[in-house]
Parts: C-alpha cells; sequence; structure tokens
C-alpha cells in the first residue's frame, strides 16, 4: 500500500486513524521527519485530492496552527498525501469540561484563525449568487425526494429559496469547508488546532458558520466568542439572515447523506433540526439566535460563572 511514498520505509510506527466518513484511509506516522498524517485515497480521488494539495501549500505562509502540506502523489494504494501533524485531543472531549472563561478563550481562537483562512482569496470568483444557488436548487429537490420529510427540514427549505436574494454581491475566499468543534484539537496548553480540510472549497467567508449547530451544541459560550473573535466585535445584522440561509441548506443536504448510513444517523440529524429550530422564538430566521442572546451582557463583561 505504501509503495511509491518516499522515505516510508523510515517509518518506526504507523497507527490508523478511524475517525471521519470519506472512505478514505488515514493513519499517524513517525519517522526521522517527525510526524505526520498520511491520507490513501482511491485513485479516481486525484484531481480533489491534488486541488486540496494545491490549496493547502498556498496557506503556508499563514500563522495558524493548521496542518502544512508536505506531499503528494502515487502509491500502491492510490493517491496519497502527507501532512504534518496538529496535536492535540479532539475539542468536543475538552470543551464542555472547561469553565465558561476557558471555553470562551478557545472561540476567541477559533475565531482568529477562521478570520485568517478567509484573508486568502478565491483564485476564480464565479458569480456566488448563481452559483450558490444552482446548489441550493439541488439540495432542496434532493431532500424533499427523501422517503423521510421533517417538519423543522421543510421549514428551512422554505426559508432557503425564499431568501436566495441574500447570496446577490456575497464575496469568495478560501473556505476550510467543514468548520466546527469536529474538526479541532487541543493541546496540553489548550491551545487550538485546526485539523481535516478535505472539504476545502472556496466561496462565501460566511457559509463556513453553517456548520455552527455542532459547536453550539458542545459550547454556546465557544461559539459566541468565535463569532465575536471572527467579526472583531458584534456580528453586523446583515450576517444573522444568512446564516440561518446556510445552516438551513446544510440542515436539509444532511438527510438524503444520513438515510443510506443507517437510523443513528438519521436520529442525530433528527435531533439537531430540533435544536437549530429550537434557536428561534418565532419564526425561522427572523431573528437573533437565542444561544448568542443569552448571558451576552455577562461574557461581554467577562463575569465568571
Amino acid at each position: 500500500m505504501f509503495r511509491g511514498i518516499a522515505q516510508s520505509d523510515l517509518w518506526t510506527e504507523i497507527d490508523p486513524v478511524q475517525e471521519g466518513f470519506s472512505g478514505d484511509e488515514k493513519f499517524h506516522v513517525s519517522g526521522p521527519g517527525g510526524e505526520c498524517l498520511l491520507r490513501i485515497s482511491p485513485a479516481d480521488k486525484r484531481e480533489r485530492r491534488l486541488r486540496e494539495y494545491t490549496a493547502m501549500r498556498a496557506l503556508a505562509p499563514l500563522s495558524v496552527n493548521i496542518p502544512r502540506a508536505l506531499d503528494f502523489g502515487d502509491c500502491e494504494g492510490g493517491v496519497y498525501t502527507l501532512l504534518s501533524w496538529v496535536e492535540g485531543r479532539p475539542s468536543p472531549e475538552i470543551l464542555p469540561g472547561l469553565p465558561a472563561r476557558g471555553q470562551r478563550a478557545v472561540g476567541r481562537q477559533a475565531g482568529e484563525i477562521l478570520r485568517t483562512l478567509h484573508t486568502v482569496p478565491a483564485p476564480l470568483a464565479p458569480d456566488w449568487a448563481e452559483a450558490y444557488g444552482r446548489k441550493m436548487a439541488r439540495r432542496v429537490e434532493s431532500y424533499r425526494a427523501c422517503p423521510l420529510h421533517l417538519p423543522e427540514l421543510d421549514e428551512f427549505a422554505a426559508y432557503a429559496l425564499d431568501s436566495a436574494a441574500l447570496l446577490s454581491g456575497r464575496p469568495s475566499t478560501f473556505q476550510h469547508g467543514d468548520y466546527s468543534v469536529a474538526n479541532m484539537v487541543l493541546d496540553a496548553a489548550f491551545r487550538l488546532g485546526v485539523i481535516d480540510f478535505d472539504r476545502m472549497d472556496y466561496g462565501d467567508p460566511w457559509e463556513e458558520f453553517s456548520r455552527l449547530p455542532w459547536s453550539v451544541a458542545c459550547s454556546p459560550a465557544f461559539s459566541r466568542a468565535l463569532l465575536r473573535a471572527y467579526f472583531r466585535g458584534e456580528p453586523p445584522d446583515a450576517f444573522w439572515p444568512l446564516l440561518a440561509l446556510y445552516v438551513a441548506v446544510n440542515q436539509i443536504s444532511s438527510l438524503p447523506w444520513a438515510i443510506p448510513r443507517g437510523g443513528e444517523q438519521v436520529e442525530i440529524l433528527r435531533q439537531q433540526a430540533r435544536q437549530v429550530r429550537a434557536w428561534y422564538d418565532g419564526p425561522y430566521g427572523l431573528s437573533r439566535p437565542t444561544w448568542y442572546c443569552r448571558d451576552e451582557a455577562d461574557e461581554a463583561n467577562h463575569i465568571e460563572r
């Protein structure tokens, strides 16, 4: 499997990494060059993986704690990508146990990292409203073709289609593609690292917040601090309806993904859809989410709880 990878015969440790749904084979490897993450993908993913590797090479000058692209090529197992290893434990294992002050500190790191990633412009910038509008329409159509419908997702789909005008004039930058606590690690000094860039893309930087439900469920304090750090203050009024749109589209696209993977994934989606709907006391998307409004005066004054 490793034949074709330079110096793979010098690795002293090779440990499988089980997390993720990509279908690729991942390994934590150690050798004379230090610790690395090795990803081996089927040969038919070569173009996609090369695009990701090239994009990550462009991130090298950024002063953020992310994997560094080291090598890419063909091997016996398909195509390989070699990245530097980012040390730390999964943040969902640590964040809930931290005091509110600690959760906010980590959230501020996450906001600053994301803000920095979004300084990288898109190499090409097609009209976002047109491109995302087509994507949104496909996802709504795919959801409506599902054998299962949820009232929350019906409402999300209607909101998204009714709010398409919000997409007009949005900029395009580099996107991590799956920015949530699930793809963050914390080391012993509580330094945050962001990993798993295999869904990277280019588009509206605010679309990154479509994964915010995972972070909110883990730590609302983290999520509030992330937004305030990213915006260097309060998010603008224009942000909230777009957040609702992007979260809605991600929610409805999750059901066609979850159904083939079984009842457990469908139940996770069902619970998350209910939680997202509970963000709003009134009609979906027409106010700031309740989790953001909660305790914001205390947090602004750094009052410990």
